[in-house]
């Protein structure tokens, strides 16, 4: 037989389950989740930022180019270590 404890504890988390399950942010069905389009307007007001392509196409090139110049620094930094006599493990 279950403790009373452990009762508790089930019965807490029936509640809590239960009443999280009806708020809006629990199982609502907004546009983005039925696939009614990205960007609606819901009952609060909030509409999510729909980004353009030219901004993503620009966040892209950015990435590139930081991941370009974060491998051309880190062969600098292992070059230098071998000229100097350090140890290039890290």
């Amino acid at each position: 037989m279950l403790s009373r404890l452990t009762l508790l504890f089930i019965s807490f988390f029936f509640l809590v389950a239960v009443a999280c399950g009806g708020t809006k942010g629990g199982s609502g069905s907004s546009s983005y989740r039925s696939g009614g389009g990205g960007g609606g307007d819901d009952d609060d007001g909030y509409s999510e930022p729909v980004p353009k392509a030219n901004e993503l196409k620009e966040a892209s090139d950015d990435a590139v180019r930081l991941t370009e110049d974060n491998h051309k620094m880190a062969r600098e930094i292992f070059e230098l270590k071998n000229k100097l006599g350090l140890p290039t493990d890290e």
